[in-house]
């Protein structure tokens, strides 16, 4: 047995009590730096590596608190931007913003105290504890994709499209690049240096070298005369004066004007809910639309609220939706509806709250969830596009469902709501980690920033300054073609770490058994 490791140079900062919760929620502050826009990826190993130390000598109980307290750092810092929605857009006072915004953030920490739990419980003591560790951060990151509708933010692989690492996205997603970081922040704690630190580099460097080698398989191709000119609008209407009904005409001019300039492109998008009356209210004016597009062979498309008509499923719900006119044709419903954003998940009784919010279009239904994808068809080039609207594109799995089918994707959205804040550059790096995973373009058009095209490796190819009008003029093309994520999503990491989890509770079981 080694006589000198890491972990008994930090043994320091795993007694249980206030000093390692501080320490712990220091580490969940450095955190989000490593994420868009300050992009400091080293810390996220420093942050976390630290965190797996300060959990050795903590029972269960005391581990809950260490992890509660390095959630709360990490949401804390990484989305406290909610505050902006909350109380600049919806007018709640400040105070209550406040603590709603705490309550929020205090919410979240409970994923990774569940996790620092279940770890320390049953497998911390495990011969194999920094690979546990690493499934059991997988786990409850994607739980988090679903659990109470979802919050999939701020997940570690989405701080590496510019790192080595980025090669694992087309393979196992942002969750397998998660895992890569968890599983090296661990063995840091674990390996015994520096008696063997040679081989303790070669196994650190050996992921790099691999997500190297990946990035160089061209997993997509352009299909033939597949090269197309796409334009994204950026209305820049400020969220204060958007829903405002003398707002309604100049804004259906502002963007039918900067349409008419641009016609020659392929596909012109508009952003989230631009056109702000109902669909059916709205009828003359899109039937325009759709005619300018067949005669100049254009594919517009456009957010807009959509209410059910009386033969529809659910007569008179409203739909965040996107619509293709022109050379193109489709309808869509979004499906990951953003909770006290664009519906309350409060009983009946309770819908007076809606008033204190005072967030107009609250009361979405989320669309169905097979959904055909918008086509075009423009002289010789047929393709599938793979709508989102802003919260739908956080979601791997979800995006890579569609995307499989599709030639391009698109998201739109208003990320207003979030003024000046970290939150739309965060919002801009899990759009380009979906481009990546699923090796497709993809097209953004935002009503105040940031608009941009992303190319199938997840760089950015073009974008608009946030909080200008602009028209952004780019050159896409369609994609043919899986990746590996696309095909299988998340599933190969999640089998493989329940299968780990499983085999480590049963060996454990069957050495007390003996």
């Amino acid at each position: 047995m080694p006589t000198t490791t890491a972990a008994h140079r930090l043994s320091w900062i795993s007694r249980p009590g206030w000093a390692g919760h501080f320490l712990a929620l220091l580490c969940g502050v450095m955190l989000p730096l490593s994420f868009a826009p300050y992009s400091l990826w080293p810390l996220q190993f420093v942050a976390v590596a630290l965190f797996y130390a300060s959990l050795k000598d903590l029972s269960p109980r005391q581990a809950l608190w260490r992890g509660w307290w390095f959630g709360l750092g990490t949401y804390a810092a990484g989305v406290s931007w909610v505050y902006v929605s909350i109380h600049v857009h919806s007018h709640t006072p400040a105070l209550a913003a406040f603590f709603m915004t705490l309550l929020f953030v205090a919410g979240l920490a409970w994923f990774f105290a569940a996790m620092s739990y279940t770890f320390q419980k049953f497998f911390s003591q495990q011969k194999y504890a920094c690979l546990a560790f690493a499934c059991t951060w997988l786990l409850f990151e994607w739980s988090r994709s679903w659990f109470l509708t979802g919050f999939p933010w701020l997940y570690l692989g989405d701080a590496h499209l510019t790192t080595q690492l980025k090669g694992f996205a087309p393979v196992l997603g942002v969750y397998g690049i998660g895992f890569v970081v968890t599983l090296s922040a661990a063995f840091l704690r674990d390996w015994p240096w520096p008696k063997q630190w040679p081989t303790g580099i070669v196994l650190l460097a050996t992921p790099w070298l691999l997500g190297s080698c990946l990035s160089l398989i061209a997993w997509t191709q352009p299909v033939k005369d597949g090269d197309i000119q796409v334009v994204a609008i950026q209305g820049n209407i400020p969220q204060q004066r958007k829903w405002l009904a003398e707002e309604i005409y100049p804004t259906l001019e502002k963007y039918r004007s900067a349409s008419e300039k641009n016609w020659q492109a392929d596909l012109i998008l508009w952003p989230e809910t631009a056109i702000t009356v109902l669909h059916h209210q709205a009828s003359e004016y899109l039937k325009y639309l759709d005619e300018e597009g067949q005669k100049n062979n254009s594919t517009l498309i456009t957010g807009i609220p959509y209410q059910q008509g009386p033969d529809e499923p659910y007569p008179g719900a409203y739909h965040n939706s996107i619509l293709a006119l022109g050379e193109g044709s489709g309808l869509y419903h979004k499906q990951k509806l953003v909770p006290f954003g664009e519906y309350m998940p409060l009983p009946q009784s309770w819908r007076p709250l809606l008033a204190f919010f005072n967030i107009p279009m609250s009361e979405f239904r989320p669309g169905a969830p097979q959904q055909a994808l918008l086509q075009v068809n423009s002289g010789p080039l047929a393709y599938a596009i793979a709508p989102f609207i802003c919260y739908d594109v956080a979601y791997p799995d979800f995006v890579a469902q569609l995307a499989r089918h599709s030639g391009l994707l698109i998201t739109i959205s208003n990320d207003a709501w979030f003024g000046s804040s970290i939150g739309p550059k965060q919002h801009l790096a899990l759009a380009r980690m979906r481009a990546l995973e699923n090796g497709r373009y993809l097209l953004r058009s935002t009503n105040t920033g940031i608009t941009a095209l992303i190319d199938h490796r997840g760089e950015i190819k073009a974008r608009l300054p946030q909080f200008e009008y602009g028209v952004l003029q780019a050159q896409a093309q369609v994609m043919s073609g899986n990746t590996p994520f696309s095909l299988c999503g998340s599933w190969p990491m999640l089998i493989f770490c329940c299968g780990f989890l499983a085999w480590l509770t049963y060996r454990k079981r069957r050495q007390q058994a003996l």
